[in-house]
């Protein structure tokens, strides 16, 4: 997927529901157009035959075929002009392809008529820019078919073609000389001033009127009025029309819109735009409502609220950065603005809001932040104002709905609403939940006049089905079984002839790399999807090939750091690459892989699962965040420095999304048994039911430097004298876990859990000590001969900022390393979030600092996790 930059337009949170440049001449192009894989010149041509030719949907990705590298494909859209579109002014009319990947030709009529990018062997992307070329009146067969021919080149097997509009064909007139601006300035007792600028690009004078008006929701007109504008050939010529302060007398939407007339022409430009009048809108608080399906596999591992856990350690620290950095900053227009104008600014708009939705409501009821209630309140409320009646919550025009990734949005959509809900008691959130719901229903399925939900998304299906997940949640919180016979329709369509075959292929093969494209985001989201329908309904069969997916994912596919995908997709097994080059580690893969973890836990209970959470956590999840910006790396190499990033994408607002779930893990019940799972220091609080049925109050308050150290107090405070189990996680990568209560000694042995039962007195506490050994890790067929030095949960990296050059920036070969657990924090710059740091000795008195990889980079060095050659630890 690649990454796309939105762009903050409107300021005082001002959201654009409409805009449109129009005159009765401009036309869409087909919705459809020939394809083929490929590169012939003869394809341009007008004559040339392509009924052959498949046929591909505008704004649908190529991705979903097994294509190789650099690859060549071509469209051929044929459309007839009618002669109404000529203009007086001759200059032809513009025609629209919006965004290809990567580079293009533009053929029309065998005639180039433009190019963006350069095709090889001068490469240059231009994935993001718009497409729009001029077609010259005398070149256009007028009210007679006309051919338009794409040549387009990527360079890498994501390619995804012309991947979104706007498709059309549009006189040129005063709109491309002119640039209109609106801009709408907050006044006291819900009031605004609208000011319109119009500015001269070229040497063009323009003559007409400006139509203003502000109505309510109903499109009841509440105030207008009509100015003349008028604007000087002079280039950069500026003129302003101001409207007269509005009051509202309500605290909810206006719409505010204009429409420009041109004295000369019958060109108009028309904008409309919703304006919430109250933006310290404020959603109280209810009682949390509780599913009303229970699951049928019932949790053996249950977290305690997050509100009951207060991380004060290193994980305390990154998620407050990420809380401070990432949420609180955020782009709120980028965020929701696609929903307020549709079409949104690029396929994926849709998913951001949802996403941060569940990642704000996660940390509100972990921090009860006021900065953070306001802002989700105002992104939510705004979301649910735009749903249309049938329920349709995505960032398309209708003739584009259910096309690209339009269920997918609706799937976040539905994760970041029912996250409101559960947190709030809102119901308007639920609601809008079961009309998105209803829309799934109707809109797919067997039944005739139902669409198939394959051919709806992206790779071969797994985009669209991944709303298997929030469906079954919707289930849950309902009771409706329309919502649970939709998810098994969602099986049932993975075996058909055109689907992904997830289960039949992972039964058959055990090999997630051979399930439909190997897409690795998109098939774990699945997976997450598959284990909550298991857990909620019992169903056996369905445990199976999960069970298949993570071994082999576990045994062949992930990286030392915790995270899978090279280039977004499953590779052959131990094919590892690193390098950023290598597009390692997306970070949507490495949050929902925690997500997979998260169901198998809390499903089994067993620590296989926690020691996979726990490795991601403290290595390539926190590895995909700035702690000190809140920039987030879409691809997190470990062999090159982090190209981190702070503007919206699929990955910036996934892995915040990630950071914020680690209250799941530290604390929680296995058995119903109090169980510590990390090591950090942290207050816990907890009411439980002992043995002798006895309800009493718990609370654990963990002192320790983990994970610079393994020295844990833990203080157990009870309201009365009980007998009770507290429950230790014994991490896997331990040798030795000793844990001492009073003169009694208890060991724990590797990748289980102790259980301490007893007669506890308030105030007692548990000393545990556990080794943090130093590990080498084998750099396997990507990296032979190479090493990497792991210590207790955490890889090591080497961080070029810290280092003067040394001999390991030659590589020379037979480099002996002895690792010294020396700790120098004089090594760290003063802005530097984290306080561990390492010396390696590498020849004779020469030394490397090491940090955890999850720091590194974080003030611009170039990271190196595996080692040169021939390592060997002494």
């Amino acid at each position: 997927m690649k990454i796309f930059i939105t762009k903050t337009q409107i300021v005082l949170f001002l959201v654009l529901i409409s805009t449109s440049i129009s005159q009765a001449q401009t036309i869409n192009l087909p919705n459809e157009a020939k394809f083929k894989m490929g590169d012939n010149m003869d394809w341009s041509n007008q004559a040339y035959n392509d009924n052959d030719w498949e046929t591909k949907q505008l704004g649908k990705s190529w991705a979903t075929t097994e294509v190789e590298k650099n690859v060549y494909a071509w469209y051929r859209i044929k459309i007839a002009i009618p002669s109404t579109m000529k203009t007086p002014n001759g200059k032809g009319i513009k025609l629209n392809l919006g965004k290809i990947d990567d580079v293009d030709q533009t053929y029309f009529n065998g005639k180039l008529v433009g190019q963006t990018g350069g095709f090889p062997p001068s490469y240059e992307t231009k994935w993001d820019a718009e497409r729009q070329y001029v077609l010259a009146q005398n070149t256009i067969q007028w009210d007679q078919e006309n051919t338009i021919a794409v040549r387009i080149f990527s360079p890498d097997i994501a390619g995804f073609g012309m991947y979104t509009g706007p498709y059309s064909l549009e006189p040129i007139g005063w709109a491309d000389a002119i640039s209109v601006h609106q801009n709408i300035e907050e006044t006291p007792n819900n009031g605004f001033v609208t000011r319109i600028s119009f500015t001269n690009k070229t040497e063009t004078p323009f003559e007409g009127t400006v139509k203003y008006w502000v109505s309510n929701k109903a499109k009841t007109v509440l105030f207008t009025e009509t100015k003349p504008v008028r604007v000087y050939s002079r280039i950069g010529a500026e003129t302003v029309v101001a409207f007269t302060n509005f009051e509202s007398k309500s605290d909810d939407f206006v719409i505010v819109g204009y429409q420009i007339n041109d004295n000369n022409s019958t060109l108009t430009s028309k904008n409309e735009q919703l304006y919430l009048a109250n933006i310290n809108i404020e959603i109280p608080v209810g009682k949390e409502p509780k599913p009303v399906v229970e699951n049928k596999i019932k949790d053996t591992y249950a977290s305690i609220p997050f509100e009951n856990q207060k991380l004060e350690g290193y994980l305390g620290k990154r998620m407050a950065q990420n809380l401070e950095e990432r949420l609180l900053k955020v782009d709120e227009e980028g965020l929701i603005g696609s929903y307020m104008q549709r079409p949104g600014i690029h396929p994926w708009a849709g998913e951001h809001v949802g996403k941060y939705l569940e990642t704000a409501c996660n940390v509100w009821k972990n921090t009860h932040d006021p900065r953070l209630k306001k802002q989700m309140d105002r992104m939510m409320y705004k979301l649910i104002n735009t749903q249309l009646e049938d329920g349709y919550l995505g960032t398309y025009t209708p003739n584009d709905y259910w096309t690209s990734w339009d269920v997918w949005s609706h799937k976040y959509n539905l994760y970041g609403l029912l996250a409101y809900y559960e947190t709030t008691g809102y119901e308007p959130a639920l609601e809008a939940c079961k009309k998105m719901g209803d829309l799934m229903c109707v809109t797919f399925g067997n039944n005739p006049g139902q669409r198939d939900i394959i051919l709806a998304g992206e790779h071969k299906g797994m985009a669209a089905t991944s709303i298997l997940d929030p469906m079954v949640e919707l289930y849950k919180y309902t009771g409706e079984k329309k919502y649970l016979d939709f998810c098994y329709y969602i099986l049932d369509a993975w075996e058909h002839e055109n689907g992904p075959k997830i289960i039949s292929t992972l039964l058959s093969t055990g090999k997630v790399n051979k399930v439909a494209n190997g897409k690795a985001y998109e098939m774990i989201s699945n997976f997450v999807g598959l284990a909550k329908l298991y857990r909620v309904t019992g169903d056996e069969k369905l445990l199976k090939p999960i069970e298949i997916a993570w071994q082999d994912i576990v045994d062949n596919r992930l990286y030392v750091t915790g995270t899978t995908s090279s280039w977004e997709h499953f590779q052959d097994e131990d094919v590892l690459p690193a390098f950023d080059k290598d597009h390692m580690g997306e970070g949507c893969v490495t949050t929902t892989w925690i997500q997979f973890n998260q169901n198998l836990l809390d499903a089994t209970g067993k620590t296989k699962y926690a020691e996979q959470i726990e490795k991601t956590i403290y290595n390539h999840l926190l590895a995909a965040e700035n702690p000190e910006t809140g920039c987030v790396s879409y691809y997190t190499p470990l062999m090159d420095k982090k190209p981190f990033i702070c503007y919206i994408s699929c990955c910036t607002s996934s892995v915040p999304r990630g950071i914020v779930m680690i209250p799941y893990f530290t604390f929680g019940n296995v058995k119903n048994v109090p169980t510590i799972m990390m090591y950090e220091a942290a207050s816990y609080k907890e009411k439980i039911t002992t043995l002798d049925k006895k309800n009493i109050d718990l609370s654990v308050q963990v002192n320790s430097n983990f994970p610079m150290n393994g020295e844990v107090t833990a203080t157990v405070t009870t309201s009365e004298t009980a007998i009770f189990s507290v429950g230790l996680r014994v991490p896997s990568w331990c040798n030795s876990f000793v844990a001492k209560v009073g003169n009694k000694e208890y060991k724990g042995k590797a990748n289980e859990y102790l259980q301490i039962n007893r007669l506890w007195k308030s105030g007692e506490k548990i000393a545990i000590s556990f080794d943090m050994p130093i590990k080498t890790l084998n750099g396997g067929k990507s990296y032979p001969n190479e090493i990497a030095f792991q210590r207790g949960p955490q890889v090591l990296a080497f961080d070029s900022f810290l280092n003067t050059k040394s001999t390991l920036e030659n590589e020379q070969k037979n480099m002996i390393y002895t690792f010294e657990s020396k700790f120098t924090p004089n090594v760290l710059p003063k802005q530097w979030i984290g306080k561990q740091v390492y010396q390696v000795k590498i020849k004779n008195q020469e030394y490397i600092n090491l940090v955890p990889y999850a720091d590194a980079s974080q003030t611009g060095g170039v990271v190196k996790v595996w080692l040169p050659l021939n390592a060997s630890k002494k």
